[in-house]
């Protein structure tokens, strides 16, 4: 009987009542939390935030818990949970290698396609591409007479979410969630001096690559002057100009480029560790835009059938799988990770709906909050996976109410690990607090967006779930300083 009334005030608290104006903050923490939320740093800055006990299903706080706000990296949240759902722990992405032709005295006669599903693994470096060089030669190929193509289809071709602002489109944290890619789809430029004033200064790409060409007029300045580079990016967008000077008495000075096409870039690092292993490629190097009839849901259906019906097609000379989505999903939310998170959010989409868009997407992950998890749709909006969009939308209640369903989900332990800990994990927050070792949360940052959102053992070891958001802020470290307060407060709450 205490378990059906208990889980009757959890609904109750979770679900809430119709959206309606809170101007006060509610609950028994509400006395003691409340003045976090005012003052003259948050006059143009709007605060939600929800508290409820999944053991005795109450609500500790309360604050425009019904309140729309942009969720940011907690965005993730939804993304994972529904990742875990349709396509189970276990699932793996796969990339293969394919033969385009028959291979004839040492010699492909046709193309030499690298195809990838999206995994979020392969393209973290470029030392998964050295297998797939070294199984070229182990099947006997010398040369090839067809192209080499870098397929990244099976995920169509938006290298961009709805929503994202064309400021960040160049930043690291928004390169491009290609089906195939490599080096994390950026390159890294290091600047260094020469040894005289005057001396050119050394220019250098990690990875090392011929996909970008690098002009560069910088030289070596006097020890005390100051470090002035330019850089300038196309047309085309593989053509870097730098310009200006490096004071001799610094080490290096590095920065960043996109790749913005994915595909061709990791079938170029792909090209070169061929040529150094002896093998030729007579035609040029593409990437596909159009997937070939079949192959992507033979493709899908071998990663989610676990390889037991022999070759996933025919011509192929490697398979990778990745690891289980289990340990990408803890992945995602330790790292925060927006290119591995659009790659399973596109995913979802190829697998439930057909097609691997962002649209697709959106559908899927929307289907599984509503029908699954029962949240209304007036309470949350989905535009990509990873929360880089501004049209995402989310109230603390969506939040807490996903994560009070994930607790007792088929994937619940999955989904708990994949949260990092207050004072292991948890980007050094609440380090020497109550809450370091008894808080699992996610955190969310925007240009003016913050949240945080996760689990948290009380003194008593009571547990708790919450959602606590803030929008139109300008010092994101002092939103993440009252964040922390409340986790810390939280920990030490005791009836």
């Amino acid at each position: 009987m205490r378990r059906c009334a208990a889980a009757l005030l959890l609904a109750t608290a979770v679900l809430g009542a119709p959206v309606r104006a809170q101007e006060r903050p509610e609950g028994p923490l509400a006395r003691t939390l409340a003045p976090l939320f005012k003052g003259r740093t948050w006059r143009y800055a709007t605060w939600g935030a929800l508290v409820v006990s999944l053991t005795r299903g109450d609500t500790l706080l309360s604050y425009h818990a019904d309140r729309r706000f942009v969720p940011a990296s907690n965005a993730k949240l939804f993304t994972t949970a529904a990742a875990l759902h349709y396509l189970g722990p276990d699932f793996e992405f796969v990339t293969v290698l394919l033969a385009g032709g028959p291979v004839r005295d040492s010699t492909l006669y046709g193309d030499l396609v690298l195809y990838g599903t999206g995994d979020p693994t392969f393209g973290l470096d470029t030392a998964a591409l050295a297998p797939f060089a070294d199984s070229v030669v182990l099947a006997g190929i010398k040369r090839v007479n067809g192209d080499l193509v870098g397929d990244a289809s099976f995920l169509g071709t938006e290298l961009a979410g709805p929503g994202w602002s064309p400021d960040n489109l160049d930043q690291w944290f928004a390169a491009p969630p290609s089906a195939l890619g490599a080096a994390e789809n950026v390159v890294e430029i290091t600047v260094e001096p020469g040894e005289e004033r005057g001396d050119p200064a050394s220019v250098t790409m990690d990875p090392p690559n011929d996909y970008f060409t690098i002009h560069s007029t910088v030289t070596t300045g006097r020890p005390r002057s100051r470090t002035r580079i330019g850089l300038r990016r196309g047309p085309p967008s593989t053509e870097i100009t730098l310009s200006g000077s490096i004071s001799s008495w610094r080490r290096a000075w590095r920065t960043w480029v996109v790749v913005r096409e994915p595909a061709v870039f990791a079938a170029r690092l792909l090209r070169s560790l061929l040529a150094a292993r002896g093998v030729t490629v007579a035609g040029t190097t593409r990437s596909a835009t159009d997937d070939a009839p079949g192959r992507g849901h033979r493709l899908l259906a071998w990663a989610r059938g676990g390889g037991t019906d022999g070759e996933p097609l025919p011509g192929t000379i490697a398979v990778r799988r990745s690891e289980s989505l289990g340990d990408l999903v803890q992945m995602i939310n330790h790292r925060s990770d927006n290119r591995s998170a659009e790659l399973v959010f596109r995913s979802i989409g190829r697998t439930v709906a057909g097609a691997g868009t962002f649209a697709s997407g959106a559908r899927a992950v929307t289907q599984f909050l509503t029908d699954t998890v029962g949240i209304a749709p007036s309470n949350f909006t989905v535009s990509d996976g990873s929360g880089l969009s501004i049209l995402d939308q989310a109230t603390p209640r969506s939040l807490v109410q996903l994560l009070a369903y994930e607790r007792t989900a088929p994937e619940a332990e999955v989904f708990w690990r994949s949260l990092p800990v207050a004072g292991d994990g948890l980007q050094g927050r609440m380090e020497d607090t109550p809450a370091e070792g008894r808080l699992r949360a996610k955190t969310g940052t925007l240009k003016n967006a913050s949240a945080l959102a996760g689990y948290v053992s009380a003194a008593d070891g009571e547990e708790l779930v919450f959602s606590i958001m803030v929008n139109d802020v300008w010092r994101i470290q002092r939103a993440r300083r009252v964040q922390d307060e409340i986790g810390a407060r939280l920990a030490e709450f005791s009836r």
